[in-house]
């Protein structure tokens, strides 16, 4: 039934904490655990700190160059990441792979989906909640709405709640 499930991971401490669920619905079900991190591109107005306007082709140039490294090293961490990951999946007897995508991650993980034919998509919510989710939105969120990708959303637990558990 479960036989290529998805976990989207940003890096967060909260995405993380899905792994422990898809672990253990990929050994139940004898699926593999697809690992996957969207990097969004690098855009120029980042790099130019607000917007400000491009004065020549050689500062334009420099620029690019400086985004197309920019994407270089952010494709090289989450390499890292994902394959930090993937041996903790190995070490509690998954199985898996790691894939990386440029691009913005909503819009990555549905594709991928789509291409891949993915099962489930397992994700940790970000945590978000009222106004600031609202307005900021949420990748989960735009996941679970589109049609035809099963998501199981995983809510980060609270701080607080954490604390007392430990009390």
């Amino acid at each position: 039934m479960f036989k290529k499930i998805l976990v989207p991971l940003d890096g967060s401490r909260f995405s993380g904490r899905a792994l422990i669920y898809d672990i253990e619905i990929a050994k139940r079900f004898g699926g593999e655990l697809m690992l996957f991190q969207a990097v969004p591109p690098t855009s120029l107005v980042t790099l130019s700190g607000g917007g400000a306007a491009m004065s020549s082709p050689t500062a334009t140039q420099l620029f690019v160059e400086s985004a197309r490294e920019q994407e270089k090293r952010d494709i090289a961490r989450a390499n890292r990441y994902l394959r930090r990951k993937l041996r903790e999946v190995t070490k509690h007897g998954g199985k898996g792979s790691y894939h990386i995508l440029s691009g913005e991650p909503t819009k990555a993980i549905i594709k991928f989906c789509q291409d891949e034919s993915v099962d489930l998509v397992v994700m940790t919510t970000s945590g978000k909640s009222g106004l600031k989710r609202a307005i900021m939105g949420s990748v989960a969120d735009e996941v679970i709405r589109e049609p035809g990708i099963p998501v199981l959303a995983i809510r980060p637990k609270r701080r607080r709640a954490e604390k007392q558990k430990l009390e």
